[in-house]
């Protein structure tokens, strides 16, 4: 049970960092590699590497998650369902986001297959759910730390 725990835990900061990361360095840092050149280099060799590890961290956090949570249910006592299954459903959209809505529209973006309007509806929707889950990630931390410890009154 505890390499569930573990592997969750692992996966869920791999994949929570690399959100920061995007929401924090990248969409800063952008504008000035766009000056610089670099951008170009930077879309093409790190962002498909960098957005396939996010991509799979939040599928496998997702995964272990569900599976130690069904493994532990008949077992765990004293953890306030209301807080874990709180912070499950916030991470369940996180992962929703990720797959359907911040992936197919960076996949687009990278691939040079948009122009325009389209370009810009694409990175606006990427961003709009990738600043969502970067503030659901906060209620989602408290809920799912919380529940382990005794609620958030502990």
């Amino acid at each position: 049970m505890w390499v569930l725990e573990f592997l969750h835990v692992l996966f869920g900061i791999f994949w929570i960092g690399l959100l920061y990361f995007f929401n924090m360095i990248q969409v800063q840092a952008m504008p000035k590699m766009l000056e610089a050149g670099a951008a170009k280099p930077y879309t093409q060799i790190i962002l498909p590497k960098a957005l396939f590890y996010f991509r799979y961290t939040a599928l496998l956090t997702f995964v272990t998650g569900i599976i130690y949570y069904g493994a532990g249910m008949t077992r765990v006592e004293g953890i306030p369902s209301h807080l874990i299954h709180t912070g499950m459903l916030l991470g369940t959209i996180m992962a929703f986001n990720v797959w359907f809505i911040i992936w197919p529209n960076q996949k687009k973006i990278i691939a040079g297959a948009l122009e325009g309007d389209a370009l810009n509806k694409a990175k606006r929707q990427a961003f709009l759910a990738s600043r969502t889950n970067a503030w659901l990630s906060l209620p989602m931390l408290v809920c799912m730390v919380a529940a382990n410890h005794g609620g958030i009154g502990f």
